[in-house]
């Protein structure tokens, strides 16, 4: 089987996946296997954008996230990630009109949740591609290597550690409760002197 030369980002229960491609490229063969045969191009203005193209008369739809990788490694790690969450919101907002929800209805929650979902995903191959620009020596030098490595080192271990769910949760419980002392007679005692 031929590699496609863009990533697929799985939507949860739609069935409809959204393609994160890196180059006009990868752009034109995502159209290509859509079967969407009028002409578009990617990246006329800017270094990322969404795109949601139904082909008229047909069920035939893309739904898919444009990155230029060499023009996104003009900006810090920080930017990268603005640009990345930016496009991915745009996304989520293609994907609820693509299936007929009322985009005034669809709630905060499942609307933050959704973008979570996609932004980790998205996030994933952009480092996996831009590791293997640096890997290739195609890399800018304009934000140091070390700030580079620590923002994305964090983000990745902040995706490594979801348990699969929709999201985090926003009010954790402790994990372990608050120890208790032990008397010489192996009874627990508060750590807090209550009688003075």
């Amino acid at each position: 089987m031929k590699k496609l030369p863009y990533y697929l980002v799985d939507t949860g229960f739609f069935e409809h996946k959204i393609k994160i491609c890196f180059s006009d490229f990868a752009f034109q063969e995502a159209i290509k296997t859509s079967k969407i045969t009028t002409r578009h191009t990617a990246l006329d203005l800017g270094v990322a954008e969404s795109h949601h193209i139904q082909q008229e008369g047909t069920q035939n739809v893309l739904i898919a996230i444009v990155f230029d990788l060499a023009e996104m490694q003009k900006y810090d790690s920080l930017e990268k990630m603005g640009i990345i969450v930016h496009e991915c919101v745009h996304t989520v907002t293609h994907m609820f009109q693509h299936v007929g929800e009322d985009d005034t209805k669809v709630g905060d929650e499942t609307r933050a949740y959704f973008t979570e979902y996609i932004f980790k995903q998205v996030f994933a191959a952009f480092a996996t591609e831009e590791d293997k620009r640096e890997r290739s020596g195609k890399r800018s030098g304009k934000v140091s290597d070390k700030t580079n490595k620590a923002v994305i080192g964090a983000l990745i271990q902040m995706a490594e550690h979801g348990n699969g769910g929709a999201g985090s949760d926003s009010d954790p419980k402790p994990k372990n409760p608050p120890s208790r002392t032990e008397d010489a007679n192996g009874s627990t005692k508060p750590k807090a002197d209550f009688s003075v």
